[in-house]
């Protein structure tokens, strides 16, 4: 949950970066999350070389993938809230409940990788083997990059 939410944060400061250093540009009344999926968009296009048609396909599908994988990431967020309520309120929660709670967290971490193995194992069919490597390599350099970026401005320069 602690990386969610730093990649969250990583998002919402490089968009507001780029929102203030593009006052000019077009497309000025999007919202800052919804240019940075713009810009993954096309740097995912160009990185897979996709055509147009391919493209439309990818994106539905990966939509699609996404909103499934929400659903879960809601879920997880919800037990592990339980979790910590439970810590928190010092209530007389018995082991067994705590056993059941980290089960369900479990479960729910499995369905994660359940559903993003579905998720590229379906792309057969509309990208070549390396296209497919070239995704997971992009989505993972992509999110470190975010991540680094927002690090690095939150310590601030020579903070190192």
């Amino acid at each position: 949950m602690k990386k969610i939410f730093i990649l969250l944060i990583t998002f919402f400061f490089i968009i507001s970066l780029a929102e203030a250093q593009q006052r000019e540009r077009p497309n000025r009344d999007l919202k800052p999350l919804q240019k940075l999926e713009q810009w993954e968009k096309v740097k995912l296009i160009e990185a897979l070389n996709l055509n147009e048609d391919t493209a439309v396909r990818f994106f539905a599908r990966r939509n699609d993938h996404q909103k499934r994988m929400k659903e879960i990431l809601d879920q997880r967020d919800g037990v592990i809230q339980d979790i910590a309520e439970g810590i928190k309120s010092g209530a007389n929660t018995s082991d067994a409940t705590y056993k059941d709670q980290v089960n369900k967290l479990l479960m729910l971490e499995n369905n994660i990788t359940k559903e993003r193995e579905n998720f590229l194992n379906s792309l057969s069919d509309l990208l070549t083997p390396q296209q497919v490597a070239s995704l997971v390599v992009f989505e993972s350099r992509f999110k470190r990059e975010i991540r680094e970026t927002l690090m690095g401005r939150r310590r601030g320069p020579g903070k190192d």
